[in-house]
């Protein structure tokens, strides 16, 4: 195991007296783990005769499975330590917009209906689950969207909507109708992909769209990549943002925002739950899955408390 963390800090470090400062160790030891490692496998893991150290092909090779290992060794390490403690770790991708304005202001209740569970969130991507039986998901993605190799149930319903600042609708006036609310400046929201092309995100089109309105008549002042900017943007004053349910509950009740019409319009998209087959009905799995399916009751119906 020593050899291993030696071999994966001396990689990215390239130098041993680094890897050495890292893990604690003297550059003798960090040198002699190394060695220990090229004698098990009858291969030079490093080209230290150029003057400076260059990772080998059996190096290059060897790293993503040494970075696996200790990766699911720390998750199994840890599994341990929590069934010692009586308490579980469920690992939670989620994407980091949705983590902070909706996920992470519930936990607190998560935590007092279940302080045997501990969550750790993660905003990487992922393609599949490397600790099945401590791993779930929440993906942003349409309603009749499919996951192979995946449980998958939907949970949140989105509904969108436009929001500015409070000082903005009084500086122009209060909309009456959708055609009056173009006439405000607006906030939009672009991605741009891999290979350099910029697509619009669909939540200006779609309620343009189910108005019958035209997306040339739009007043864009700014254009922004995250939703977290568009609603910093309109908080600002700077234009109307068009707002999810997930996205600016707190700025709604806080009178930091407000909406410009009553209506929520519902849209084609929604947060999905996911974890591997089978797992959805282990008890920790389960505890978050009935925890978000009551949350997202709960925010359908703001006025009427959980039924739990």
């Amino acid at each position: 195991m020593a050899a291993l963390r030696g071999f994966e800090a001396c990689v990215r470090h390239l130098n041993f007296s680094q890897a050495a400062l890292e893990l604690h160790v003297t550059q003798s030891a960090i040198s002699h783990q190394v060695r220990q490692l090229e004698e098990i496998l009858g291969a030079e893991l490093f080209d230290r005769t150029a003057g400076a150290m260059v990772v080998t092909q059996a190096g290059i090779e060897l790293l993503p499975v040494v970075r696996q290992f200790l990766k699911d060794f720390a998750a199994l390490a840890t599994r341990f330590e929590r069934n010692a403690q009586g308490t579980s770790l469920i690992e939670l991708f989620v994407h980091d917009s949705f983590a902070n304005t909706w996920l992470i202001p519930r936990l607190p209740a998560f935590y007092a209906r279940h302080p045997d569970i501990r969550i750790q969130l993660n905003t990487e991507d992922f393609s599949r689950f490397d600790n099945a039986s401590g791993q779930a998901a929440i993906r942003l993605e349409t309603r009749d969207a499919t996951w192979p190799g995946f449980y998958a149930e939907f949970v949140l319903p989105e509904r969108i909507f436009p929001v500015c600042s409070p000082a903005l609708i009084d500086r122009i006036g209060p909309p009456a109708t959708p055609a009056d609310v173009i006439k405000f400046p607006v906030i939009l929201r672009s991605r741009n992909m891999a290979n350099g092309e910029q697509i619009s995100t669909p939540s200006w089109d779609y309620w343009l769209e189910k108005h019958a309105l035209a997306p040339s008549s739009l007043n864009c002042v700014l254009v922004v990549p995250h939703s977290n900017m568009a609603v910093s943007a309109a908080i600002r004053g700077l234009g109307v943002a068009m707002a999810r349910t997930s996205h600016i509950s707190d700025e709604l009740r806080t009178g930091t925002l407000r909406k410009l019409l009553d209506e929520e319009m519902e849209s084609d998209t929604g947060y999905h739950f996911l974890c591997a087959p089978s797992k959805q009905s282990s008890p920790e799995i389960r505890a978050v899955l009935d925890w978000l399916k009551a949350e997202s009751r709960e925010a359908d119906n703001p006025d009427t408390a959980s039924a739990d």
